[in-house]
């Protein structure tokens, strides 16, 4: 749908906007005809000025594709605009009529009829076909699409109209499309429902009357049959439907597009989405992305990086890889400047958004496998967020393990993060390509609060807090109580850390079914919570397997973790998800069972 409709993009993602092909005729006048609620005993009066416009059309198709040579060719138009086959009916019976009237008029001529047939197809032939064949092959370009004059076409109008058949395609009508017995090319206007828009081909398919709004995306997409490539007469197809439908294509589009690019990743981790998470964009205006009894097994879930920790869990264990990734990361780190020593870590401060983009992630390795840190969304995200005053200032920590094996890196000694695997995915001696760390997480809640031991709480810092909203238009992210603590703390200038964890012992108490805090002083999204939207924290842990074997002549692995503060501006987008999305995206913010 992409190519037809165009998409918006979305920066976030890393997905640019599209235009659409010039081929969407809008359609206005239906509702009077065919209203969106109507029932099998509708009577149709009159066909609306823009089917007999999507007719003439045709005709006009039919006839520039002769004048181009392409004789003994199909050329099919869809009418679909109701379920009900007696409504079908009416509309197939009053289009045969219209096109015997046509027949009639290109054979027997008008008298003094005005305007004529031939001058209102010429018409349209110059203001619509001309301009739109020029701009279709500016942008996409084809040998094959033939500019022809309007002499040339005006003297293949008699014959396409003469080859024209209108054929009712549905369950009860005895109609076929039989284009194998048309050798010669078959001109049909094929007039149907579901049977029609869904099952059957459509052979050199130029014009499309598409009224018939489903709410659901598979539904849509299987009735979009325009969106196939048309070698030689692109420039003259043509899609009549309404607004909210070509709004929904658009939209849909996005999310296609956004999908493959999910498939993409998880084939190129050799995952199944049994083992992958896989998520579709939401419409926010009510489309569906399938019937509900088909998405039993998903959920909605509001996405963004605000507010999320967001961690490298799996890694290649390549000895190429591994040491590149050591090595961006001691570059990084040598281009800080000043640090200082607290307990568990090496801290740098006031780095910059574009210290964090340039000079790590554009030269970090990340596996295929950990599917939930997109480098290149990331990178959006911060320059995003960037842009509007937010995530401008970083803390970077190493951390440093206290009972881990020394480590020296950048002119700073370490121990060894150590990280169990997965169960069932290093079992052996031998060494997996892909080292899985356990619940895919290697940080510890209490390493988040690292950047918050020296910020004090003032009134600027008070206000911003309490502005910070759920989304755009949502309630605070401090319930009442956690509000009036907040106040109180003001008053005893206490810093974020001392809040972070009176914050966290206040959830567990009255949240505790829904929050895991055993083994930390701190709950991880308290901590985002609280975190000023201007700044940013890099946890970088150097790591080794847990009770398996690691030559000792391998460098570890190089794991980061992202805390973003949560951010109302950072437009939240929902998603259908599967299981597999669902049951990693359940807070990490729990100890790591190795700490």
């Amino acid at each position: 749908p992409s190519r037809v409709f165009g998409l918006d993009g979305d920066p976030d993602t890393g997905i640019e906007s599209r235009p659409e092909l010039p081929l969407v005729r809008l359609v206005n006048d239906h509702e009077a005809v065919f209203p969106a609620k109507h029932k099998k005993d509708l009577h149709i009066a009159v066909l609306p000025d823009s089917l007999r416009l999507a007719l003439y059309n045709f005709i006009l198709v039919c006839a520039a594709r002769r004048a181009r040579g392409q004789t003994a060719v199909h050329n099919s138009m869809l009418v679909h605009v109701t379920r009900f086959v007696d409504v079908q009916h009416q509309v197939a019976e009053k289009l045969q009529n219209l096109v015997d009237s046509i027949r009639r008029r290109i054979t027997m001529g008008e008298g003094d009829r005005h305007p004529t047939l031939e001058s209102e197809l010429e018409r349209i032939w110059r203001e619509d076909f001309e301009p739109t064949s020029e701009d279709v092959q500016d942008c996409s370009p084809d040998e094959n699409l033939i500019k022809v004059t309007w002499s040339e076409v005006s003297k293949e109008l008699g014959e396409a109209a003469a080859r024209i058949e209108v054929k009712e395609i549905n369950g009860h009508a005895t109609d076929a499309l039989d284009y194998v017995a048309h050798r010669q090319g078959f001109n049909v206007v094929a007039v149907g429902g579901d049977k029609l828009s869904r099952g059957l081909t459509l052979e050199g398919l130029s014009v499309s009357y598409f009224l018939r709004a489903s709410q659901m995306y598979d539904t849509l997409m299987q009735m979009g049959r325009w969106f196939g490539y048309r070698p030689g007469y692109l420039d003259l197809c043509r899609l009549f439907t309404t607004e909210d439908l070509r709004r929904w294509y658009r939209h849909i589009a996005l999310a296609e597009v956004e999908l493959r690019r999910e498939f993409d990743r998880m084939k190129e981790a050799g995952l199944t989405p049994r083992r992958y998470g896989l998520r579709i964009r939401q419409h926010p205006g009510g489309l569906l992305v399938t019937a509900m009894n088909k998405m039993s097994h998903s959920q909605t879930q509001r996405l963004s990086y605000a507010g999320q920790l967001v961690q490298t869990a799996h890694f290649s264990t390549s000895a190429e890889v591994t040491s590149s990734n050591k090595r961006a990361v001691e570059r990084f780190l040598s281009l800080l400047g000043q640090r200082k020593k607290v307990p568990r870590a090496w801290l740098w401060t006031d780095v910059s958004a574009d210290r964090i983009v340039d000079d790590l992630l554009a030269d970090y390795s990340v596996a295929a496998e950990t599917w939930r840190f997109q480098r290149p969304e990331m990178i959006e995200f911060i320059r995003r967020q960037n842009s509007k005053g937010q995530l401008a200032n970083w803390t970077v920590a190493l951390v440093d393990t206290a009972n881990g094996s020394s480590f020296a890196i950048a002119d700073c000694d370490v121990g060894l993060a150590e990280r169990s695997p997965e169960s069932g995915t290093w079992e052996d001696d031998a060494i997996p390509a892909i080292y899985q760390t356990r619940n895919a997480n290697i940080q510890s809640p209490d390493h988040q609060a690292l950047d918050l031991a020296e910020m004090v709480l003032d009134q600027s810092l008070l206000d911003h807090l309490l502005a910070k909203r759920i989304d755009e238009h949502g309630d605070c992210l401090f319930d009442a109580d956690e509000s009036d603590l907040l106040r109180r703390c003001l008053e005893e200038k206490v810093t974020l850390q001392d809040i972070a964890e009176r914050l966290t012992k206040h959830r567990k108490i009255t949240r505790s079914p829904g929050v895991n805090t055993s083994g930390s002083r701190f709950n991880g999204l308290v901590v985002r919570n609280l975190r000023p939207s201007s700044n940013g924290l890099l946890l970088i842990y150097p790591i080794v397997p847990k009770e398996r074997e690691w030559p000792l002549n391998r460098e570890p692995f190089m794991g980061l973790a992202f805390s973003f503060p949560s951010s109302h501006t950072a437009m939240a987008v929902e998603y259908r998800v599967n299981r597999v999305w669902q049951d990693a995206f359940q807070d990490s913010d729990y100890a790591n069972d190795d700490e």
